[in-house]
């Protein structure tokens, strides 16, 4: 694995809640034994009584697809029985698909939404009550990752977002926006897979080439928040994009910050969210570009 110059397990540890150090197991560092029980301990504490994750792993908070997703996707790359969670966490997902296939947030997560991302611009790309494409993406991988059997969920996920890709190859966030936005290809891209959709789909191919063209444009201006991304377009398929994941994986090691982490665009503080993201991508890109 490329090695990074400062300790990212150490800082994201010592910051970071049980989603971001499932993030670390899953690139492969090795947590203690009771570290790691900790955080299953703590995570059956926090699950809601419906079988959500709290929406930014705040106890307490209404339960959210986005968290539940993300939760999931990592628990299943544990060595560990997390049945009794994994179990619980899909039924919460799938009791928040919608008709036409896509997942929402409910509405009593908008003053969260607000206080997070800002009011107004989360909104943007992340509003309640309305199917959401990259949304829809996590949840899907994470169903399918866990082995959740009712193919008929699975596929209107799946057609659901086959059907609302736009003319340049990104999905927009939800169906009326006007404009895509590149950042959710990146976790749509892996759902359209893992549900078994073909690499040599026209949607996934018209996916997978507009990403490359955002990551290399945000490799040149230097922006590592969109590296997480990398792993959506793994293992590249040509020198050019071998190119893009090995100048991607540099900027990530040459952007870390001396406590251990990365700081979000605009920000002066290491994010462990952020953090843990990065080093994931870093340790899936690593045999590309050794």
């Amino acid at each position: 694995m490329v090695n990074l110059v400062y300790d990212v397990q150490s800082f994201v540890l010592k910051t970071g809640n049980v989603l971001d150090k499932l993030r670390l197991a899953a690139a492969g560092y090795e947590l203690p034994a009771e570290v790691l029980q900790e955080m299953l301990s703590t995570l059956r504490a926090i699950v809601n009584d419906n079988g959500g994750v709290p929406f930014d792993v705040r106890p307490g908070a209404p339960s959210a697809v986005k968290t539940t997703a993300e939760v999931l996707m990592q628990l299943v790359e544990l060595d560990e029985d997390v049945s009794d969670l994994t179990s619980r966490m899909m039924q919460f997902l799938v009791s928040r698909q919608k008709r036409d296939g896509g997942f929402s947030e409910t509405l009593n997560l908008d003053p969260f939404i607000e206080d997070k991302f800002g009011d107004g611009e989360g909104r943007q790309w992340y509003p309640v009550g309305k199917s959401i494409t990259w949304l829809t993406g996590k949840a899907l991988e994470a169903l399918c990752r866990a082995g959740y059997v009712n193919q008929e969920r699975i596929r209107k996920a799946r057609d659901f977002l086959l059907y609302s890709q736009y003319e340049d190859g990104n999905w927009p966030d939800y169906k009326g926006q006007k404009e895509s936005d590149p950042l959710g290809t990146g976790n749509i891209l892996p759902a359209l897979l893992a549900a078994g959709v073909d690499k040599n789909n026209e949607v996934y191919r018209n996916g997978r080439a507009a990403l490359y063209q955002h990551l290399k444009r945000s490799v040149e201006a230097g922006y590592t928040y969109d590296m997480v991304d990398l792993i959506a377009v793994i293992p590249p398929e040509s020198d050019p994009e071998r190119e893009v994941i090995k100048r991607g994986v540099e900027l990530i090691v040459r952007t870390q910050r001396n406590d251990g982490g990365w700081c979000l665009y605009g920000s002066t503080k290491s994010n462990p969210d952020l953090s843990a993201q990065l080093a994931l991508a870093v340790a899936r890109c690593s045999p590309y570009v050794e």
